[in-house]
């Protein structure tokens, strides 16, 4: 009887064993399943965390290329704005460089007409001057000294005259031709002269002796 309870119980137990494993392998192939899709599910995290990184660096870029657009504008417009004052300063230049041309133009011809005006001023006094020493002037005195080449006399309204004598002097004694040597001092003497080189030059000598 025992034995014949111990054989019936075999098939129960074999068949407790089988569904043992065979819920043992559902929750196997469960928990496989559960955790494939928990790596699905952190991958696509993952993925979706990457995606944003590279979405944060795409607009930092985005930023950056914004940022040196605007430099570059701002740039572009310094650029052109200065070009503008270079053109104008060139302007500028070319407009004050012909105005000093023409000034300078203007203030030659003004200088060489100064320049006329006063040769030919100075070449008028020059010729009054000329006039002035070559003019003959009188003179009427007594002889001091006199030599071949100079007379000396006393006048009473022009003092003591110093006369250069030339081989051009004329000279007459007593009324007769002479040489000044013949002069004799205290005699009278009436003297035609001319300023040549500053110095008073005899041109025509009287003189009678002191007797």
């Amino acid at each position: 009887m025992r034995r014949m309870w111990w054989l019936a119980t075999i098939p129960a137990l074999a068949l407790g064993c089988a569904t043992g494993s065979s819920n043992n392998q559902k929750m196997s192939e469960s928990t496989k399943t559960q955790t494939q899709a928990h790596q699905a599910l952190q991958r696509a995290a993952d993925a979706q965390k990457q995606a944003l990184q590279e979405q944060q660096k795409a607009e930092q870029f985005q930023q950056e290329v914004s940022q040196k657009q605007k430099d570059l504008g701002d740039a572009q417009a310094r650029l052109a704005a200065q070009r503008a004052k270079a053109e104008q300063a060139q302007r500028d230049a070319q407009r004050l460089n012909t105005e000093a041309q023409q000034e300078a133009q203007t203030q030659q011809q003004q200088a060489t007409q100064l320049q006329g005006a006063e040769a030919q001023q100075h070449q008028q006094m020059t010729q009054q001057n000329q006039q002035i020493y070559m003019q003959t002037k009188n003179v009427r005195g007594q002889a001091l000294s006199a030599s071949k080449n100079e007379l000396v006399l006393r006048s009473s309204d022009q003092g003591d005259l110093r006369l250069k004598l030339n081989d051009s002097t004329a000279v007459t004694v007593d009324g007769k031709m002479g040489s000044p040597d013949q002069i004799s001092p205290g005699g009278n003497v009436r003297a035609s002269y001319q300023v040549i080189d500053g110095q008073p030059t005899a041109v025509k000598i009287e003189a009678t002796s002191k007797n």
